[in-house]
Parts: C-alpha cells; structure tokens; sequence
C-alpha cells in the first residue's frame, strides 16, 4: 500500500527533467528519426528526381535533406565507431557511449598512461575519419555523375568538411557538442608540443576549405556539374562578355544577361560583380534595376525585391506584356514577404496590363487561399483554366527570365534608337 507522502510530486525537479538537455537531446533524435524515414520512402516515392537532367530548387532542397538526415547520422555513427577504436588501439575505452542518431555521448576513460600525443589524436580520430571520407567521395565528382547525384555528392562533401573544420570546433570551444577541441587546448596548457601539430593540421585544412568552398573557378565547375545546360550558356556569355569588354563594345543586355545566367547557375556573388559593373557603366539603365531586383529575390531579400521590381516597372515606356510580369513579381515578393493585401494589390495592377498573366494568376490564388477565401480561389482557376493557362511555373518565378529578358532587350534597343535619332536631329 502507497502511503500519501509518496503521491506526492516535485513540480521542480519535474521541470528540470523535462527541460534537461538529455531530453530535448532524445526529442531531436526522435525527430530526426522520423524525418529520415519520410525522407527514405520520399527517395523511393520521387526517384524521378534522380534521372532529371535540369534540377528545380525543390529539388536541391531534397538533396540538402538527404545530407541532414541520411548522411548525417552514418557521419555521426563513423564519428563514434572512429573514437571508439581509436580508445582501445590506445590502450583506453569508451564509456556510457550512447548514440542518438544525430549525435552521441561517451566520456574517455583508461588513457592515463597514454602519451599526451596519443591522447588528442585519439579526440580528433572521429574527425579524421569523416574528413577522409569526404575526400575519398571528391574523385567520383570526376567522372561527371548525373547532376543529382554531381549535387548530393557535392552538398555531403562541403557539409562534412565544414561541419567538421568549422562546425564542430566553434561549438567545442564554445561549451557544446563534442568537447574534444576544448580537452586538446586544455591538454595544450600542460603540454603544448603534444597538440602542435593537430592544431596547426587543422588550421591549415580549414584555411584551404574556406579557399577551395569560396572559390569562382570551384563555384563555376561544380555548377558545370549540376546545371550543365546553364552553364554551357554561361561559358559562351561569359566569353563574349570579356570579348566585348576588349573592344569596348559591351552592351547593358549582354550584361544583364550575363548576370541572370549567374543566378541561374547559383552564383550570386558573381552577379554581384556584374550588377556592379552594370551600376557604373549604366546606372540609369532598366537592364541594372531587373538585374538588381532578380539578386534581391535570390537571395530571399523579398522587400527589397518588391520595391526593385516596382521600379523597375515604373521605368519610361514599359507598358503591355512586361510591365504585367514585372509587377507580378512584385507580387511574388509581396507574397513571400508576407504581405498578403499587398501582394493581391500587385496583381491587380497586373492584370490591367495582361490579362493572361500566368504568375499574377497563381500568386493572386495563393493569397485568396491565405486569407481563406476559397470561392474567390476557384473562381480565378476557373479563370485561368478559361484562358488557356497550363499552370507550369516551372523557372517562372518570379519571371519567366528568358522572355522578360527578351522583353527588356527589346526595350533597351528601342531606347537607343530614339536616343541616337535625337542626337542626329540635333546635329543636322
């Protein structure tokens, strides 16, 4: 029989179990485990992904969840297989190992009579195995696999150098995860020509990491890689880019298109570069403003896109077909930003413009939907599918950049025609 004292709980001491850091620990392992699961039967469920020869940014994403949670926990298993090897080879053991899935406690014990070198290459053996892992993954990039696989390989490597060469010191150092960092330095105190050179070896890899994953050239190959139509078109715009910079004959199209191409490949920091040469050599140009506009989304900067391609709409003489895209994305980046009012606004505009606006259409849907009106939803369906819209956004969003491109150019061309035909009226 259960007497009343012990009915009775420590609301405290409950808190502190349920706040603990082993329990949010067992949460996320839980978490992950379950996502790895949906991830596997997504893997079986959209294996179209894997023969694709363009790939969309879902599916690049997908890619990037693969690594999280598929790779990352073999990374974590390799990582504690590794020390624990390493212990025993040194004359030590593992104890209270536990494996989380997505991370693992064990606490070294029984090298008190290893050398203080031996000692912190055992630390570091977890890492020296998942960074010899990644590496013997590099070579396969080499035979130009299928671009899914060319991304997959290419995000595990770059997460795995800079989880390790990166992520795991700062946050050793800073008092979480994995403590070995902090034990070398603390060992350094005593003796410091023990962790010399595990040191210096790290510093010099994460230098070289920080150079190869900044790297244009690296940056551009890898994009060879995975978007090999776009970066075919790039090579031959970049060509005639530095070709026209020569012969002082460069022109804010070839700029601009030289700059979607950027992003289109994923390089922002190159656009970048163009958006600025673009910015000195035609600052009033409507080339420059769709070039900045495009970066701003890109880079998820949904306000600044919105007004950019507000302006950009606003420029003299843009009328019809592109003005209507412009503001649709506008509306886009309205949307994204969570403006909803604003975004159904934009569309509108839009619509007055070009009433088979597939984008201002869709965006004008998704935000009916948000506010919850769904009869107003249907009906703009129904007013789509009455127009003949096909509903593929596929690298329509927020433009559809080769036809506004084609648009701008043609604008662009117009407005030096006029300009020249007036300097001619002046000279004559």
């Amino acid at each position: 029989m259960t007497g009343k004292g012990d009915l009775n709980l420590n609301p405290e001491l409950l808190f502190q179990q349920l706040v603990s850091h082993q329990f949010f620990s067992w949460c996320a392992a839980c978490l992950a485990v379950i996502v790895s699961l949906d991830t596997v039967i997504r893997l079986w469920t959209e294996r179209h992904r894997l023969i694709k020869d363009e790939l969309n940014d879902e599916d690049r994403a997908f890619a990037w969840r693969l690594v999280i949670f598929v790779v990352l926990p073999a990374l974590t298993l390799i990582d504690l297989r590794a020390t624990d090897i390493a212990s025993n080879l040194a004359g030590g053991y593992l104890s209270n190992a536990t494996y989380g899935f997505v991370w693992y406690h064990a606490a070294l014990q029984g090298l008190n009579q290893a050398a203080p070198s031996t000692v912190a290459l055992v630390y570091i053996a977890g890492e020296l195995a998942q960074v010899t892992f990644a590496l013997l993954l590099l070579p396969a990039l080499y035979f130009r696999p299928h671009p899914f696989l060319a991304t997959f390989l290419g995000y595990t490597i770059a997460f795995t150098l800079g989880l390790n060469l990166l992520i795991d010191p700062i946050l050793s150092l800073a008092g979480m995860g994995l403590p070995r960092w902090a034990e070398i330095l603390q060992l350094g105190l005593t003796q410091p020509q023990a962790v010399y050179w595990p040191i210096v070896v790290q510093c010099a890899l994460t230098g070289l990491y920080l150079f190869f994953i900044s790297s244009s050239a690296v940056r551009l190959w890898f994009s060879d890689l995975t978007r090999p139509q776009i970066s075919l078109e790039l090579r031959q715009c970049l060509e005639a880019f530095q070709a026209s910079l020569k012969d002082q004959d460069l022109t804010a199209a070839l700029a601009l298109k030289l700059g979607l191409l950027y992003v289109r490949a994923g390089l922002t920091r190159q656009a970048h570069k163009v958006l600025k040469q673009m910015q000195a050599l035609y600052p009033a140009s409507i080339c420059t403003s769709f070039l900045k506009a495009m970066l701003a989304f890109q880079e998820r900067k949904y306000k600044d896109a919105r007004y950019a391609f507000v302006f950009t709409s606003d420029y003299q003489g843009v009328d019809g077909e592109l003005k209507a895209s412009l503001l649709a994305a506008a509306a886009c980046s309205a949307y994204a930003q969570g403006d909803t009012e604003g975004s159904l606004d934009l569309c509108e505009r839009a619509l007055e413009f070009e009433d088979a606006c597939l984008t201002a259409r869709l965006v004008k849907v998704d935000a009916y939907l948000a506010k919850g009106k769904k009869e107003q939803a249907a009906q703009e369906i129904m007013v789509a599918m009455h127009l003949g819209l096909d509903f593929d956004l596929k690298d329509k969003v927020p433009v559809d950049t080769e036809h506004v491109y084609a648009l701008l150019t043609a604008k662009e061309a117009q407005k030096v025609d006029q300009n020249q035909e007036t300097l001619s009226h002046k000279v004559f």
